[in-house]
């Protein structure tokens, strides 16, 4: 059975029904003030009913803020690691699994499979910064970048030019 967006008051059905030594909820939150407090609020109702919820999940984590060039997302990972912080002290004793943004859905088989493994190791963003091979993805971003605004540039120009 899957309950899966279970609303508080239908716990005691659950416990009823499976029983609360076969119960386990996972928690899943995002890194934001109201996902914290109502992660809080979820705990703390299970555990008046003894059911185990030592596992939490962060999902949709951006990493790295020096690789980051948007002020925007390079703001976004400090809010976002407050909020790990407080995570971390408030459930200093659970099982804590960090889970990147991904640029894609996970849909179909092969995607979930890929994905499921980011439970079995902590996820590791994929450069390391100051190496060469940061540097070079780096540089080959900035090209295409530069790439980019200069075909914009030159239909800019174009278009005046007709005007």
């Amino acid at each position: 059975m899957q309950y899966q967006g279970l609303p508080y008051q239908l716990i005691p059905v659950v416990l009823h029904n499976i029983g609360k030594d076969l119960t386990t909820f996972v928690c899943v939150c995002i890194p934001e003030f109201l996902s914290l407090y109502e992660t809080e609020r979820l705990v703390q109702e299970l555990t008046k009913f003894e059911i185990d919820a030592h596992n939490i999940i962060i999902n949709q984590l951006l990493y790295d803020e020096e690789a980051v060039e948007s002020k925007l997302l390079k703001a976004r990972i400090r809010m976002q690691q407050k909020y790990i912080d407080q995570f971390y002290m408030l459930y200093d004793d659970f099982h804590i699994t960090k889970l990147p943004l991904l640029p894609e859905e996970v849909c179909g088989v092969q995607a979930l499979r890929k994905f499921s493994q980011h439970f079995l190791s902590p996820y590791k963003p994929p450069l390391i910064r100051g190496t060469v091979v940061e540097l070079r993805q780096r540089i080959s971003t900035l090209k295409v970048q530069l790439e980019e605004a200069e075909l914009e540039l030159d239909r800019l120009q174009k278009g005046k030019g007709k005007a």
